[in-house]
């Protein structure tokens, strides 16, 4: 069957059959709870008419005082104990299939799929999504998926046996009660549908709002140093009102239009119950001969059973019309992210085994939006060993350079290679393991120092990581912890200043030993005095390496080998940093401006 992709626009019937794929690797479990279904609906069928029997004996005893045949009325009761036992258990056996074997089964692999597939999209996507957005699919939706796409599939399938089996025993029983049972269920289905057909619209308005207040939240707790120091908690109070009342309000509809629709069907079986108790009294009132006319005591009990039994499955198909356009919103919103284009994955080329780190751009041109050009005919070669600066005003290409050569996005025209080699034709894992990253931005994961510090060398030995904290000037620090190496980092790493976290990251680099290196403001986040020290151990671990080095603090970069002067995504100026500044073009402007007399 071929897959049907879906995005947030897709037709819900592209969505169903969707859904119906996922269902095939477990089609057996889906086949033993339907064959579970079918053994409890035949003994809850059976159950009123032993009832029935029962009743009947006991009428006629007690009007005709005809004698109940004590072993008959010991058997059928017990039998009828039985049923009901059986019926119960099959119930329950169904739960627990679902519970363990499919929910469970859903669960994970949505939640492991979008998780794998993040890694296969480009970094745009993550860029241009807001990151509550993402965490509201993958936990929100996903769980809204798997509560009920199974229920439904097996209240759809029993509901529908046991309404074919109930219509069967009705009508050969007395056609005029089983029609006063019927009769309404085409109004109630119809009007049902008008109404889930409407909720589907609110429900996948609500799910958007949903990630949008996820967005808010996650941004607003992010940020919230920077809250409370502008004072702003007022205003991110009322943005955040605003959006929690527009979720309140399209939910309060969704949720209302959708509750709509069990209690439509519900009347409409009361109402055949009724029905079913004045038209079988006038029955019983009217016949000749009482119980052995046409119709007794215990049959309109047993019909009456019947007619509650009947609400039953069409109410679960009533909760299944409403869950599903749950499920079909989560849906879209989750296929929307596991159909998304994944990057190239085609590789037909490695790096050299013995990689020298020479890097050549030629021809490039990149812009992150068509209507705004970025990079248009580059052309630059780095030699392997060279420590190449990267300078220039803010927005000017500095880190897109490095986001093309890392290959977290792809050049639109011309090529970037490594040792001759074209980058765009080998993995990206094979080619960002050549290089270590320090950035300005610096990321650590909750857990101990020591495993930050390993993260880019996971077999390291204690000896190296004691090493590589010594180079980044960090084991002072450590050493003044009561916990040492095994100190925990909480998961804001706000235990830690935000030197102290540059500290580890570059530590992190010097244990990686990558051939190649990108330093994205490396030592922003520390004192200047720290950055001096520093910048002697960055020397010494950018020996024999090619090195990216993007600065603002133009100090920082005065004996690299190269500097590229960048402004509007062109290479303006290329030379060191003597050469330059003897040019008094724009790169001496920028130095000037930062170092000038006053």
């Amino acid at each position: 069957m071929r897959k049907q992709f879906i995005n947030e626009k897709s037709p819900a019937k592209h969505v169903i059959v969707r859904l119906l794929q996922e269902t095939v690797p477990i089609w057996w479990v889906l086949a033993l709870c339907a064959l579970v279904d079918v053994v409890s609906i035949v003994t809850s069928l059976y159950g009123p008419q032993l009832l029935s029997d029962l009743i009947n004996a006991i009428y006629t005893k007690g009007v005709f005082g005809i004698d109940i045949e004590s072993q008959q009325f010991i058997n059928k009761s017990v039998l009828l104990l039985i049923v009901y036992l059986v019926a119960g258990g099959c119930s329950i056996a169904t739960m627990y299939i679902q519970c363990t074997a499919t929910t469970k089964f859903f669960t994970y692999r949505h939640r492991v799929g979008i998780s794998a597939k993040l890694t296969k999209l480009p970094v745009s996507f993550v860029d241009k999504t807001p990151h509550g957005e993402i965490i509201s699919r993958m936990i929100n939706d996903v769980s809204s998926m798997s509560n009920t796409v199974y229920s439904i599939l097996e209240m759809l399938i029993a509901g529908v046996i046991k309404v074919v089996g109930l219509v069967i025993v009705l009508y050969s029983s007395n056609a005029l009660l089983a029609t006063a049972i019927v009769v309404l269920v085409p109004f109630s289905m119809a009007f049902s549908t008008i109404l889930a057909n409407k909720s589907e619209k609110l429900f996948s308005k609500y799910r958007k709002i949903n990630g949008k207040l996820y967005s808010f939240i996650e941004e607003d707790y992010t940020g919230f140093a920077t809250v409370k120091a502008f004072n702003l908690e007022g205003q991110q109070a009322q943005k955040q009102n605003a959006i929690i009342e527009e979720h309140r309000q399209t939910g309060r509809k969704a949720f209302f239009t959708n509750g709509l629709i069990q209690p439509v069907i519900t009347l409409c079986n009361n109402v055949s119950y009724v029905a079913v108790c004045l038209i079988g009294c006038l029955i019983i009132a009217n016949q000749v001969g009482g119980v052995q006319g046409q119709l007794g005591p215990g049959d309109l009990v047993a019909f009456l059973m019947y007619a509650k039994m009947f609400a039953g499955p069409l109410e679960s198909i009533a909760w299944c019309m409403g869950s599903m356009q749950h499920t079909i919103t989560a849906a879209r919103r989750v296929y929307d992210v596991m159909d998304k284009e994944e990057m190239d994955q085609t590789v037909t080329a490695t790096l050299p085994q013995n990689l020298c780190g020479n890097v050549k751009f030629e021809n490039v041109d990149f812009s992150y939006s068509s209507d705004k050009p970025l990079i248009q005919n580059l052309n630059f070669e780095v030699k392997a060993g060279q420590k190449v600066a990267i300078v220039g005003p803010t927005g000017g290409g500095k880190t897109t350079l490095v986001n093309l050569l890392m290959r977290f996005y792809e050049v639109q025209k011309g090529t970037i290679s490594i040792d001759g080699v074209d980058i765009s034709q080998i993995s990206r894992e094979e080619l960002r393991n050549a290089f270590a990253m320090v950035l300005q931005d610096t990321w650590l994961f909750n857990g101990t120092i020591k495993d930050n510090i390993a993260y880019g060398k996971k077999d390291a030995t204690d000896e190296e990581i004691d090493n590589a904290a010594k180079q980044a000037h960090l084991d002072f620090f450590v050493e003044t912890l009561p916990d040492g190496y095994q100190t925990i980092i909480n998961e804001e790493s706000t235990n830690i200043s935000s030197g102290q976290k540059q500290l580890l990251t570059i530590a992190r680099a010097y244990l990686a030993d990558r051939k190649m290196l990108i330093l994205d403001e490396a030592t922003s986040n520390v004192d200047t005095r720290t950055e001096l020290i520093i910048q002697e151990t960055m020397d010494q671990l950018m020996k024999d390496k090619t090195s990216f080095v993007i600065a603002h603090r133009l100090s920082t970069i005065v004996n690299a080998d190269v500097i590229l002067v960048v402004n509007n995504g062109q290479i303006v100026e290329t030379g060191t940093h003597k050469e330059l500044l003897a040019k008094g073009g724009f790169y001496a402007n920028l130095y000037n401006s930062q170092y000038a007399e006053i």
